[in-house]
């Protein structure tokens, strides 16, 4: 799919589609997407009118059948903690899709679960190389590893990125883990190809699984993501058939169809479908 500017979320008409739908697969992104972003992410909280919405949508036992899930960089226990336990019904995936909590049970990467001893090294190696930096921290998430760089000054970020440039450039010529950028962070993760989408397609099989839809049947669920960074872009490019809304300024180019200008602006659209 093709990047472009997205348009603004036609909220109404597309709360019509889900009314029509058979079956609607939506999936949320969590820091950006759901919580604002703060610079200590130990503080990124639902606002308690969001949990409620999310209470409601969880609950949902009507037509058309409802598949809710939360789809983030964070470990499966930090997310869990995020939303708390009257969420705890719904399905997570952590760590960028490395595991996958569903219907209590939890699937991790094979593959990823292998390269844990490996990660651990390389943590080492990036702590010592940060010790100069105290408004650096590295966040180990089990699976894979994030360099936050939030807390520094701005004038800082560009000599520290000089510095790890050699010890970054080593750990990804060593193959066993790609590094990919995200917002003030670098993400860690292991070589493999387990994105996003990988998750978000996981879980739509298991919802088929569970009958929200028959398959062969020529009605196909509508699939719709909400997510603001370019980790989400996997997404709106590799999930087919996905609805997808780009969440932040309105001069981001996108994969995305639709935008919406932040995390407040879905709470208002989550709040309109609850209460249609």
């Amino acid at each position: 799919m093709a990047e472009a500017l997205p348009t603004p979320l036609p909220q109404r008409p597309l709360i019509g589609a889900i009314r029509r739908a058979k079956a609607v697969l939506l999936y949320l992104d969590f820091d950006g997407t759901l919580a604002p972003i703060r610079q200590d992410p130990s503080r990124c909280q639902l606002s308690p009118p969001l949990r409620a919405t999310l209470q409601q949508l969880s609950g949902w036992k009507q037509d058309p059948a409802l598949d809710l899930a939360v789809i983030s960089g964070r470990s499966l226990v930090d997310l869990r903690q995020r939303l708390g336990p009257d969420l705890r019904g719904l399905s997570l995936a952590g760590n960028h899709g490395l595991e996958i909590a569903h219907n209590g049970t939890v699937w991790c990467e094979p593959r990823a679960q292998a390269l844990v001893p490996a990660l651990h090294a390389v943590a080492e190696r990036l702590q010592q190389a940060l010790q100069p930096w105290p408004g650096a921290w590295l966040e180990h998430k089990g699976l894979s590893l994030s360099l936050h760089t939030r807390r520094l000054a701005a004038a800082q970020r560009q000599p520290l990125a000089r510095q790890l440039m050699p010890l970054l450039e080593q750990i990804h010529a060593e193959g066993q883990f790609l590094l990919r950028r995200g917002r003030l962070v670098l993400e860690i993760r292991p070589a493999i190809l387990h994105t996003k989408a990988t998750a978000v397609q996981w879980l739509e099989g298991a919802a088929q699984r569970r009958g929200l839809w028959r398959a062969g049947s020529g009605e196909e669920p509508l699939r719709l993501y909400f997510g603001d960074d370019d980790t989400d872009e996997d997404v709106f490019r590799l999930w087919p058939g996905v609805v997808g809304v780009r969440v932040g300024p309105g001069d981001q180019q996108s994969a995305a169809t639709y935008r919406l200008s932040g995390p407040a602006g879905v709470a208002q659209w989550l709040a309109l479908l609850a209460s249609a």
